[in-house]
């Protein structure tokens, strides 16, 4: 009885998922879609920036310390969006090396704030060009994004039930997570050559997940946010959240909006949470500017060959 009831489970989560996937993907398709969405998502985030650094009424904002942070998570980023990538490929049966890998995740982690989904994009066209399936390339980064929620969720879901006494949000919140956890290993992809990339993979998003958080509690911190460890695991969520949504480039605009909402939860700093998600966003791009550079500069990072796969027709 049990495991028809999870399997009754897992089938509507999966077609929950794709569903969703395929709605997001259509509406990201609409041409004016995602530009317009790029500015209004800029436009909340400047304008609700701008109104709660007047609020907080900040006289000595500690500008190099802020881009210290960006600086200092950055290997963590790139580690956990390698890692990430290269397990992705190796799932499909393509092997890439770590300059590479490198090289390609530096890209798309900049692409994704351009009016359309460049970092999915990019990555799926390394994998299709590297003769992969491309059924399978999109389907390894589908059920990768869900991972990656389901991490944030789970997370903040811990976060909820101590920081904020909310045992009842937080415990759906983890239910939620636990539940797209399984519903995306249903999705992982079956032919996978080593089962244990696969358990690496969930690893790498709690990682991703973490680190998010980490960051924007560090910038906090430094604008005088009263926020501790647990509060700071609420947040985990809203990036992967804000992605999941497809139309706004790099989650500008949903992210902040997810953690102002998320402040107002856990009884912090509403207006200061979101200026210091709007500051990390920032201060995140301009550390991660020498590392393109150099993936642009070095040898072999044009991607100039023409998009094909193996199971076109799969598209």
């Amino acid at each position: 009885m049990f495991s028809v009831w999870r399997q009754r489970l897992v089938l509507s989560l999966s077609r929950g998922i794709s569903v969703v996937s395929e709605l997001s993907k259509r509406l990201a398709a609409v041409p004016a879609v995602r530009p317009v969405a790029a500015l209004l998502g800029t436009a909340l985030v400047v304008l609700a920036s701008w109104r709660a650094w007047v609020g907080a009424e900040l006289t000595d904002v500690p500008v190099f310390a802020m881009l210290a942070v960006g600086g200092a998570f950055l290997p963590a980023v790139l580690a956990v969006n390698g890692a990430e990538f290269w397990l992705q490929a190796s799932l499909v049966d393509v092997r890439l090396g770590p300059v590479e890998t490198l090289r390609y995740v530096s890209q798309a982690n900049v692409a994704n704030m351009l009016p359309f989904p460049g970092g999915p994009l990019l990555r799926h066209r390394v994998l299709a060009n590297r003769d992969a399936s491309q059924r399978l390339a999109v389907r390894a980064q589908l059920f990768t994004a869900v991972w990656w929620l389901a991490s944030g969720l789970a997370i903040s879901g811990v976060g909820l039930v101590f920081a904020a006494d909310r045992w009842w949000l937080g415990g759906f919140a983890i239910i939620g997570g636990v539940a797209l956890g399984y519903a995306g290993w249903s999705m992982r992809v079956r032919s996978a050559p080593r089962a244990d990339h696969l358990r690496l993979l969930a690893l790498v998003e709690v990682c991703t997940a973490i680190i998010g958080s980490a960051r924007l509690w560090a910038i906090a911190a430094l604008l005088g946010a009263s926020l501790d460890l647990p509060g700071a695991a609420t947040f985990s969520f809203t990036t992967p959240a804000a992605a999941a949504l497809g139309i706004f480039p790099s989650g500008i605009g949903a992210r902040e909006a997810l953690v102002a909402g998320t402040a107002d939860v856990i009884g912090a700093d509403v207006a200061l949470l979101f200026l210091a998600a709007t500051l990390e966003r920032v201060v995140s791009l301009i550390a991660a500017v020498p590392v393109l550079l150099w993936s642009l500069w070095h040898p072999g990072a044009e991607l100039n060959v023409p998009l094909t796969g193996t199971d076109e027709a799969d598209t």
